[in-house]
């Protein structure tokens, strides 16, 4: 049995992402992230979701951070692509989204 090997630690947690593709739509999407790290993403969305393998996202993620003593809520944000789609699950009807970081998470607190 080979034992799974990543580059980064993943942080597993619950929160909106918001997707949008690079494409040329204007739509953005929800989703829920599932786990993170430095090297990518993990989100679930409800279908239909028409992305593809391949495809760049522009991801944004918000969490209120209260070790960072910021009030309010931040913001993640980063650029990525997509590098697996797995089928809906019957339970929750939500296909599962992996994204490879294409640049560094950049991090901004909420604007007034």
């Amino acid at each position: 049995m080979s034992q799974e090997r990543r580059r980064y630690n993943r942080l597993v947690l619950s929160l909106p992402v918001k997707y949008c593709s690079e494409k040329g739509q204007e739509d953005c999407y929800l989703g829920v992230l599932k786990n993170i790290s430095l090297g990518g993403l993990y989100f679930e969305c409800p279908p239909p979701a028409a992305l593809e393998t391949g495809e760049v996202l522009h991801l944004s993620i918000a969490a209120t951070l209260p070790s960072l003593d910021l009030e309010d809520t931040s913001h993640l944000s980063a650029r990525g692509e997509v590098v697996r789609l797995d089928q809906p699950k019957l339970s929750t009807n939500t296909y599962g989204v992996a994204v490879r970081f294409l640049d560094d998470l950049n991090f901004s607190a909420a604007h007034a």
